[in-house]
């Protein structure tokens, strides 16, 4: 895979902040001069006390991004927005919102935007990550230090969800234009969860309750569903993917946060395959003194105790690209500019719209395309990815770290020799019911 291009760092390299124009369009503004502004990566003044803490470059009459701290900024402001505290359910936005399992013909989006369980459990279909025990990509269990799998859950805004249901299946599919692309503000969420243990110590995560898939050996080193759930049971927020159409963007912009405690990363040009430890401290899914070597290992052969539903061999976790492997330096500033900066605002805000733990979770980075370059067909995406290339979250994506390996790795718009090359193959959740039927998708 190619490396960042020259154009691409200039590019992510410049400092005047369209920011800056984008807040005088909101009438907010900074309150600092013209340097510092440049200096740092911060939410405009006013912006926590405007309607609804919208996301930022999801409206059209808006402008559209242009430096790296205008995409860390749709970033944050979309987790915000998501994340903020449902006044009747006292859930965060982003629990209400549709799953998969509301992907019915003739059900509307007011009858499926509400209260419901989360429900953490495998599904037959791929990818796994709608809805599952199971990772992207490759599949895989991660296994916590307890022994316990981790989960996973998707959520759909209406205007994703509208999308995806009016193209949901074969012959639905088979009517998409090649060049339909998600509309304007169109998002998509995807979150990992860990069990808490009796007597844990919560504190620091966001916690509350769901459904669970109980889980026995397929006798053939892998699990499966046992066909019986578990409810109420406690599980604590590690991992979020936030994805939204932005200005200019119908890629997609992907971001990606992680509990801060959630793993270590491995130092800079650090050997992934190295017999030495990646951290002398412990994190939640890394033991303190595991070498590299043996950690982000993806078992083949794992074994289940029924009735505990523990599982061996834990897997120990490190980041392999700190802020998804961002460069230059000011993309790394940036990053972590904007982090120190919505952090402190969650801890402050008066209003406590959104709930205080939430400081507790960082933006590992964000990747996106330049700006209109979406094209059907385009299996390449990843190589022409810009800002964390090397994206990846470490309870999403332990198992497929690696350079040049990004969100744009597995969606893209190529739909390979089993279905046509279409804009809108970028959602998994699109491709995940579609098999390969060349009687149906011939003509196109």
């Amino acid at each position: 895979m190619t490396c960042l291009s020259f154009t691409k760092l200039a590019r992510g390299a410049a400092r005047v902040s369209s920011v800056a124009a984008f807040a005088a369009l909101l009438g907010l503004s900074f309150g600092q001069p013209a340097a510092a502004q440049q200096a740092n990566c911060n939410a405009p003044l006013g912006w926590w006390e405007s309607k609804g803490l919208q996301p930022f470059f999801i409206n059209p009459n808006d402008g559209s991004p242009q430096t790296d701290c205008d995409f860390q900024l749709w970033s944050w402001s979309a987790l915000v927005h998501w994340v903020q505290t449902d006044p009747k359910t006292g859930l965060p936005l982003f629990l209400l919102l549709p799953t998969y399992d509301d992907l019915k013909p003739g059900l509307t989006v007011a009858a499926t935007v509400g209260p419901r369980t989360l429900v953490l459990r495998p599904r037959s279909e791929k990818p796994k990550s709608i809805g599952s025990f199971e990772q992207a990509g490759p599949g895989g269990v991660l296994v916590d230090q307890n022994g316990r799998a981790v989960y996973y859950a998707t959520h759909m805004d209406p205007i994703y969800f509208n999308v995806t249901q009016k193209y949901f299946g074969p012959a639905r599919y088979k009517n998409a234009p090649p060049t339909l692309a998600y509309p304007l503000a169109a998002t998509v969420i995807k979150s990992s969860w860990r069990i808490v243990q009796p007597g844990e110590d919560t504190s620091s995560f966001y916690t509350t309750t769901a459904t669970i898939e109980l889980l026995e050996s397929d006798g053939k080193g892998k699990l499966k569903p046992n066909g019986k759930t578990q409810s109420n049971v406690t599980v604590a927020l590690v991992g979020i993917h936030v994805v939204g159409v932005i200005k200019d963007h119908p890629e997609f912009a992907w971001a990606t946060f992680e509990q801060i405690n959630n793993a270590p990363n491995l130092p800079p040009n650090g050997d992934p395959h190295s017999p030495n430890p990646v951290s002398a401290q412990s994190s939640t899914f890394y033991k303190g003194g595991t070498p590299a070597n043996a950690s982000n290992v993806l078992s083949k052969n794992l074994s289940i105790d029924p009735a505990t539903q523990v599982i061996s061999p834990i897997t120990n976790v490190f980041r392999q690209f700190e802020f998804g492997g961002a460069t230059p330096d000011s993309r790394v500033a940036d990053i972590k500019s904007i982090n120190a900066n919505f952090q402190a605002a969650i801890k402050q805000q008066s209003s406590k719209t959104v709930n205080p733990v939430f400081a507790n979770y960082a933006l590992d980075g964000t990747v996106w395309m330049l700006a209109n370059t979406l094209k059907p067909g385009d299996g390449n995406m990843d190589e022409e990815a810009i800002g964390s290339i090397d994206l990846a979250n470490a309870t999403l994506e332990t198992f497929v770290q690696g350079t040049g390996t990004n969100c744009f790795s597995c969606h893209n718009t190529s739909g390979g020799s089993t279905y046509p090359g279409k804009d809108i193959n970028i959602s998994h959740i699109i491709l995940s019911v579609l098999k390969p039927n060349p009687a149906i998708f011939r003509a196109q």
